[in-house]
């Protein structure tokens, strides 16, 4: 039997462990969010779609077709239960996908239909999941436990560091748009960004919707004693 190469895995669900094979795969890119409106007694329209300064995009449609051979009758209404039971009662949340290179999409799984065949004791299943419009980037980086400035490759990067008293530090955002990281610190700090933001950062878990990471290169300089790391959610376009 042929060996099993590509797979799907989302929370308990793994297509290569339960013996399928992915015959088809579909991930068309997602539509534009367009906001046109026609002002009164104002020439022309305007369009809105990018006060963010970047394009919103909706949520996009994910499609999977999975084949299991040689299986009798039993087995395979066994594996069509437990695909949508391990699928479909799942909240969002990665979805693992080897046809990405490096990266996962987020989402929930929207239906499970099975095909069965008693001619060719086989069954198919195909997966349909509603995903975030971007695929999310696996790395985010390493936390520096040992104060060492190291780089591995122009992707990878170190997202955590200690601070006494004061520290400049980069992060590169590669991600397609501008994201808002979690910050983990063990103690107060603050961070002053270029643009002379100062965001304050509170012992523990910070989420900030005002302190963006842009594309490229993000100059920092974090005032504190103790150590905060960076997990960061790059928006890939595949």
């Amino acid at each position: 039997m042929t060996e099993i190469i590509e797979y799907v895995e989302m929370g308990r669900f793994n297509s290569k462990e339960s013996g399928f094979y992915v015959i088809e795969h579909s991930a068309p890119s997602p539509d534009e969010q367009e906001i046109i409106e026609s002002i009164p007694y104002m020439q022309g329209v305007y369009d809105f779609s990018r006060l963010l300064g970047e394009r919103v995009f909706e949520n996009r449609k994910v499609e999977i077709k999975l084949y299991r051979p040689q299986v009798i009758y039993d087995q395979r209404k066994l594996l069509e239960q437990e695909a949508k039971q391990q699928l479909m009662l799942n909240e969002i949340m990665p979805i693992y996908d080897t046809w990405l290179d490096g990266c996962h999409w987020l989402g929930k799984c929207e239906s499970v239909t099975a095909e069965d065949s008693h001619e060719y004791n086989s069954l198919t299943l195909s997966l349909v999941f509603d995903c975030y419009p971007f695929a999310l980037k696996n790395a985010n980086g390493y936390s520096d436990e040992f104060d060492i400035d190291y780089f591995v490759d122009g992707i990878d990067q170190w997202t955590g560091f200690w601070v006494r008293g004061q520290r400049k530090i980069l992060l590169v955002n590669e991600g397609v748009n501008a994201t808002s990281p979690t910050l983990i610190a063990t103690a107060s700090m603050f961070i002053l960004l270029e643009d002379g933001l100062r965001i304050e950062v509170k012992q523990g878990e910070n989420t900030d919707i005002f302190f963006k990471l842009n594309r490229g290169e993000n100059y920092l300089t974090v005032f504190g004693t103790g150590h905060i790391s960076f997990t960061m959610e790059q928006d890939v376009m595949v």
